[in-house]
């Protein structure tokens, strides 16, 4: 257990792997994972850390889950790990992809203390929060939703299917994702909101359920 700045964060070592099932949705999913399936087999053990401080603030979550990345990097530059594992999020990122999230978050929250304007748009969100695409019956319409961003916003946000390739779904989710984190919960029900001119989504709220936290729901409303 250590103590960083009044928080608390506990360090766990677990000598046995994580059971590869546990990886199945962030073999599919995590951003330009590489190897993936090897870096699964060759792990013999694993390290967990976890902060013990609720967090009720965006702003403040956003801190602990940066100071977490902070802890695990310098935990790397001794234990020589395999990965990174963000299990809220199930997304798996090599030991490269995950250097490079930390600096890109370190260097968002330095220009942010510095009240840089939208230095919060630089924050690693493809680590920060995962990506589920959404398939309807109409096999040109995906949509998509997020996985873990509640933890820092207290909801999850989804775009209903529409007419388009999965990755265009997958920019306009992490369009939204970055604007939230760097803006706050600013959306309100029924206002429209969007990336592009031409591509408006109209939001609304959808509350809990036994197996989703509350999201918001963007449904594409315009394309001029």
């Amino acid at each position: 257990m250590i103590t960083w700045g009044g928080l608390i964060f506990t360090i766990m070592s677990i000598d046995k792997p994580i059971p590869a099932d546990e990886f199945d949705v962030a073999l599919r999913t995590s951003f330009r994972l590489k190897n993936g399936e090897n870096l699964i087999k060759s792990h013999k053990a694993h390290l967990i850390i976890s902060p013990m401080n609720a967090m009720n603030d965006q702003l403040q979550a956003i801190y602990l889950a940066l100071r977490v990345m902070t802890i695990a990097d310098l935990l790397a530059q001794q234990s020589e790990p395999l990965a990174f594992y963000w299990n809220k999020s199930q997304v798996l990122a090599d030991c490269e992809q995950f250097s490079q999230a930390v600096r890109e978050a370190g260097d968002a929250m330095q220009k942010f203390n510095s009240n840089i304007p939208n230095a919060l748009y630089e924050l690693p969100t493809t680590y920060l929060a995962g990506l589920r695409i959404l398939s309807s019956d109409n096999k040109s319409r995906f949509g998509a939703i997020t996985k873990g961003l509640d933890v820092l916003t207290g909801f999850e946000i989804q775009i209903d299917p529409f007419d388009g390739k999965p990755s265009e779904v997958a920019r306009h989710l992490y369009g939204m994702v970055g604007y939230i984190l760097a803006n706050g919960p600013v959306f309100s029900e029924g206002n429209t909101i969007g990336m592009e001119q031409d591509k408006l989504f109209s939001m609304r709220m959808i509350p809990s359920n036994e197996e989703l936290p509350p999201r918001w729901a963007m449904k594409l409303e315009s394309i001029n």
